[in-house]
């Protein structure tokens, strides 16, 4: 009987790349699903910074911000929302209604790039109900998907 030689078999290298490949696809499955909740939570803290740019408006102003006003809103931001370095479409400003004696309004986002994925829709979506967004200038629908979201001014 001979003995023998040292090194692996095709069949064993060809188990081990194939266990390697599996762990990649894995790995990439987790970090999409990582990316798009990642992206999600950056759209929900720029409608509140939208929030509070809008809030900060009404201070000097003393009226709500109209959608003809949402491109000043960027001064009382740390970087825009729209235009040619922010990161969505358009900034939507609902109209005025009244609860309790108090005029409020919506303000909502144009998603785009990559705010706008189905994976990003799908994160915003089941963080709808606990942050309060909105399908649309409606009051009373939870964001469900699409490329518009609204946030209540409180």
């Amino acid at each position: 009987m001979k003995a023998r030689k040292g090194g692996f078999t095709l069949v064993e290298l060809l188990i081990v790349i194939m266990i390697i490949a599996i762990l990649a696809g894995m790995m990439l499955l987790a970090t999409g699903t990582a990316t798009d909740s990642a992206e999600a939570t950056k759209v929900i803290n720029d409608l509140r910074n939208l929030k509070s740019a809008a809030l900060l408006y009404y201070g000097d102003n003393m009226r709500w911000p109209g959608t003809a006003d949402a491109a000043s809103l960027d001064r009382y931001s740390d970087r825009p929302f729209t235009g040619t370095n922010g990161r969505y479409d358009a900034v939507t400003v609902g109209t005025g209604y009244i609860v309790d004696g108090i005029t409020r309004i919506n303000i909502g986002l144009g998603l785009k790039g990559n705010s706008a994925t189905k994976g990003v829709q799908d994160k915003l979506a089941s963080k709808a109900a606990e942050t309060g967004l909105l399908q649309g200038a409606d009051v009373s629908t939870i964001y469900t998907g699409g490329t518009e979201i609204f946030m209540n001014m409180r």
